[in-house]
């Protein structure tokens, strides 16, 4: 993170803390309760929002080297994610050009492979997607649109980008004024650890908008990163359809008034939310990735966390990171995600109308004008 805005941030929250205030919207907002029940609204998220947009599908992380494989997903549609000897990064839809089957299992990961084989009848592609062979029957079919289905995708700044519709994808200008901050931070040189997907009893907007918002922090973590962290003031900055929300860390307050020695990173947990529903999440010394989709129902949800090392994971380090993930997973998975089960429910059940995003929760209110003005330009004939 570039040191003037470090400093801009520390001011910025000393200012606000002083004040005894945060950072606040020019009046709250309605939501109505439908667009997290609604089986119409998931419909048109699912179209528009991962199917017409792009959307992270991997990490350069994920695939760093040569021969390395993901297989991944966008919203359920199975992919490949792989890097040939050119280094380019690809995508490619994983399925067999002759039946269908998985070329690569679902979530799982390769280093060093020279080609994929489908395991059903050994069709031999080339990580670039094109067909080297078909064994025993190499002259009984076709030979048109035999290669994997190439998705179209992009890569920059740490981040590979896809688009299911085929339309082109340029990551730079898609991320835009997130890119200075993820390079300065050197996303693309981290290393992946490892990967945890759950299904969640909750719409997938709801797991993204608590990520959003600190003004939980003192109530619902008070048994556990309250001690840690400040519910406010909170710190947010609007990205285009992206956004930066940042949880300040009490140790802020010992920083002093020596500016030479300011360093913000240290004191706090910054979400970089990638529209539409990944969020990249710097910690003290590692990344945190959040990919959340749609599951079967309005009120379900699929989400994957994955945590990312800035050095290769070995025996000697392997424990400190997955203890980290596993802190991680015990505080969301034991206060933030039971809490939107019982959100989800209540909602679900017809007896509320509508919630209300407060002036102090920006993030939420800048999330969900986005859906709606992503939605809203889709159906009215225009796209990004």
């Amino acid at each position: 993170m570039q040191v003037a805005v470090q400093h801009e941030l520390i001011e910025r929250f000393r200012k606000l803390a002083e004040a005894k205030s945060t950072q606040l919207s020019d009046g709250p907002r309605m939501l109505p309760a439908g667009e997290y029940t609604s089986s119409e609204q998931l419909e048109q998220e699912r179209e528009i929002l991962f199917r017409r947009h792009p959307v992270v599908v991997a990490l350069t992380a994920d695939v760093p080297h040569s021969g390395a494989v993901l297989a991944t997903h966008i919203d359920g549609v199975p992919l490949l994610v792989t890097r040939a000897k050119d280094g380019r990064a690809r995508v490619f839809i994983n399925a067999c050009r002759h039946r269908g089957a998985p070329v690569v299992e679902p979530d799982c990961r390769r280093t060093g492979a020279r080609n994929l084989s489908c395991p059903f009848h050994a069709w031999l592609y080339a990580l670039d997607g094109k067909l080297m062979r078909r064994p025993i029957a190499q002259d009984y079919f076709n030979g048109e649109s035999s290669n994997l289905t190439e998705v179209s995708s992009d890569e920059a700044h740490g981040l590979i980008l896809a688009r299911l519709d085929g339309a082109p994808v340029d990551a730079n200008a898609y991320l835009g004024r997130l890119s200075e901050d993820l390079d300065s931070f050197g996303l693309a040189n981290f290393h992946h650890v490892e990967t945890r997907k759950a299904i969640q009893d909750c719409n997938w907007k709801m797991i993204i908008d608590t990520f959003l918002e600190t003004y939980h922090v003192f109530s619902l973590h008070n048994s556990s990163i309250s001690r840690l962290y400040h519910s406010h003031p909170q710190l947010f900055d609007a990205f285009d359809q992206h956004c930066r929300s940042i949880g300040v860390r009490k140790s802020i307050d010992d920083i002093g008034e020596d500016q030479s020695t300011w360093q913000f990173p240290p004191h706090a947990t910054i979400h970089y939310a990638v529209f539409p529903n990944t969020l990249v999440v710097h910690q003290l010394d590692h990344f945190e990735v959040w990919r959340i989709f749609p599951h079967d129902t309005p009120g379900s949800s699929v989400v994957e966390t994955s945590i990312y090392a800035p050095e290769p994971p070995n025996d000697d380090t392997i424990k400190k990171w997955i203890l980290n993930l596993d802190i991680l997973m015990q505080v969301t998975g034991q206060e933030d995600f039971p809490m939107c089960k019982k959100i989800q429910s209540g909602l679900n059940s017809g007896s509320v109308d509508s919630l209300v995003f407060g002036q102090n929760e920006l993030g939420l209110i800048h999330f969900h004008e986005q859906i709606a003005e992503a939605l809203c330009k889709v159906n009215s004939g225009s796209s990004r």
